[in-house]
């Protein structure tokens, strides 16, 4: 008696699942899921606090924000006339001071010898550039890479990696901001990356 009610109970739910998908309900969560990465920007501005002031961001760089699973949660801007992406994730295995100390590196290496047996991953990693971007009043760090995409012939890749500290709101400890941009070495405009960090406010 027990398995029959079990079934009939499945049975409802596949039965209800299907309704509610063929009377529209895609469509429906599909619109829940894009109000929430794509919403206005002031609600955006508004509701990312957390990560900076994006108020002087240019209406050139369409700002988005991901879902947080397990803990962890990103948002991006992609520079609208070349789609390039611009990511801001919010972690602490990388500090500022990791680029004042050298010890980035050790940390993309070990990152990329985690990654090496995947499809997709980097070899002839080298960092061609460092220095600071000026953001209002606070210094933000970076390095620039490249890199070949290993699986990938004829891939050639430059990117950034930025970090600067923030204290979330209801937080006491400084939060780390990792900024990320990779893109074709073809591609790749410096502008892109240093007009959104220097926009971004604290």
């Amino acid at each position: 008696m027990g398995c029959l009610k079990s079934l009939i109970h499945k049975i409802i739910f596949i039965a209800l699942l299907t309704a509610f998908f063929c009377l529209g309900g895609w469509a429906f969560v599909k619109k829940l899921i894009n109000d929430y990465k794509y919403p206005p920007r002031e609600v955006f501005i508004q509701t990312e606090a957390n990560y900076a002031d994006f108020s002087k961001i240019s209406s050139d760089y369409q700002l988005s924000r991901s879902f947080n699973l397990f803990g962890y949660k990103k948002i991006n801007a992609k520079y609208l006339p070349t789609n390039q992406k611009i990511t801001i994730i919010d972690e602490d295995k990388v500090k500022v001071a990791d680029f004042k100390t050298g010890e980035i590196e050790k940390k993309i290496s070990n990152l990329l010898d985690n990654l090496k047996d995947s499809i997709i991953t980097f070899d002839d990693f080298k960092i061609l550039q460092k220095g600071n971007y000026i953001a209002g009043n606070k210094t933000i760090p970076y390095i620039k890479f490249g890199a070949k995409v290993k699986n990938v012939p004829f891939k050639n890749v430059i990117g950034v990696i930025a970090c600067y500290n923030t204290i979330n709101k209801n937080a006491k400890n400084p939060s780390s901001k990792l900024i990320l941009t990779i893109v074709d070495s073809k591609a790749f405009n410096p502008v892109i990356i240093s007009g959104f960090v220097q926009a971004l406010r604290f």
